[in-house]
């Protein structure tokens, strides 16, 4: 509490907003836009009433596009704020707390705010807001406290990457690095950006916090509530609402109405939670995987133009460089071993020098090559058979451009895979072979 109202002593005030009796609080302090967010909270049971306040440096959630928070109409003419006061007192078996805002208006005059807790004749208690009073209670005494010069908590990191490691346990990228090198990333690209965007202490943990976290709900069978995260962990819920609007709804049909939901749920989040979606596609916006087609690609690109629009005006910075990233991203050709731009008309599996050739402008190809290695990996895992060997240590198959296909004429087609089976059967061999058969139109023989 006390570094929250130490820091916004004598500050210009930019703006008050409000949603459901909780308030945040606009101010400026050193060159920094920063947020204090008051929350009111009541509590009541057989062992005793309380309401009292919370404090948190992270912008006032709007939580659903029915209730949005809006100017407030209760605490206005607030121009430069002077400090903020708590009373508290031990009454009816519970602990009750007013606020009070002292502050001045245009004017120049002194006035204040008073923020308390009254019970109606049914006991059910509301926020009543008075203006210039005093309160009964006796005035708290908080520390000179202040918030850390560092730009975010190293021990915040740590701990969150700890709790990320340990739900993405053996998970690898596509690359087969472990996964957390890809939220290793993302939270770097957060730090990164945060010397050329500077944001509050509470902000910049919570954005590195949903950046190591943005894929555990996805990707893994761990949960991310405020129950679970670290002990210590600061704006857990904030945290936990912005992991869940960063995944996205596996219950839609396409990516493009997934990514629209995603990017709807994210404007409804402070910036430094929008801010990692940004960080997320920068990072991923690294030479496409080699057995993308140009489709694929252009795919790709397209959604992170939706989402820079979208979501741009989080951070500048990161906003800038994705925006650098898509206009640099290579869409019609690929980057080969030796970093070299190649077309790439065709994949190709080999079995020793019988061929498996697709063709990577068809329709079909994405649905065909994932089946397809992924049947091979299948296959070798279980049984030890190798569908289509190596032909070197990353993958099992090989880009070529149109002008070089002519001399493979080895080619082969399903037939040869459904006798390198030997009628193996299982669930999973028929799936994968259905796909692959429903697809077989882009094989070229």
């Amino acid at each position: 509490m006390s570094r929250y109202l130490n820091d916004i002593k004598n500050t210009k005030i930019l703006e008050v907003y409000e949603l459901n009796n909780n308030f945040e609080i606009v101010y400026e302090k050193d060159n920094i836009k920063k947020s204090l967010y008051i929350s009111h909270r009541c509590s009541f049971g057989p062992s005793g009433n309380e309401c009292w306040f919370e404090f948190s440096g992270v912008a006032l959630l709007m939580q659903n596009s029915s209730t949005k928070k809006a100017i407030s109409q209760r605490l206005v003419k607030i121009d430069q704020l002077i400090e903020i006061n708590i009373y508290s007192d031990d009454r009816h078996n519970g602990v009750f707390e007013d606020l009070q805002i002292v502050y001045k208006n245009k004017e120049n005059e002194i006035c204040n705010y008073l923020l308390n807790s009254t019970p109606d004749d049914k006991e059910i208690h509301r926020l009543d807001i008075h203006k210039n009073q005093d309160s009964k209670l006796e005035k708290e005494k908080y520390s000179d406290e202040e918030f850390p010069k560092e730009l975010y908590s190293t021990k915040s990191y740590k701990n969150i990457l700890e709790f990320a490691l340990k739900a993405h346990k053996e998970q690898k990228t596509p690359d087969g690095l472990p996964y957390t090198f890809h939220v290793v990333l993302v939270a770097n690209e957060i730090i990164n950006s945060l010397s050329m965007h500077r944001l509050s202490y509470d902000e910049a943990n919570v954005a590195i916090a949903c950046a190591l976290l943005h894929d555990i709900k996805e990707d893994t069978e761990e949960k991310v509530t405020h129950y679970n995260l670290p002990l210590g962990t600061v704006n857990p819920i904030t945290i936990q609402r912005g992991v869940s609007a960063l995944t996205k709804n596996a219950t839609l049909s396409s990516r493009q109405e997934q990514l629209k939901d995603a990017l709807e749920r994210l404007k409804e989040m402070p910036y430094c939670v929008q801010m990692v979606k940004l960080a997320d596609r920068i990072t991923n916006l690294a030479p496409a995987p080699l057995f993308w087609n140009k489709a694929k690609r252009q795919e790709y690109v397209n959604e992170a133009k939706e989402i820079h629009k979208a979501l741009k005006d989080s951070n500048p910075y990161l906003a800038s460089k994705l925006q650098n990233k898509i206009d640099n991203y290579l869409v019609s050709k690929i980057l080969n071993k030796f970093s070299l731009e190649q077309n790439d008309d065709y994949i190709i599996f080999y079995d020793q020098d019988l061929q498996l050739i697709l063709d990577k402008n068809h329709k079909d190809y994405l649905k065909a090559f994932k089946a397809i290695d992924g049947l091979n990996s299948y296959i070798f895992e279980k049984f030890k058979i190798k569908l289509f060997k190596r032909k070197h240590c990353n993958y099992n198959w090989i880009n070529k451009e149109k002008k070089d296909i002519k001399k493979y004429t080895n080619r082969v087609g399903v037939d040869h895979i459904f006798k390198i089976l030997n009628n193996k059967k299982d669930t999973k061999i028929e799936n994968f072979m259905n796909i692959i058969e429903d697809a077989k139109e882009c094989i070229q023989l």
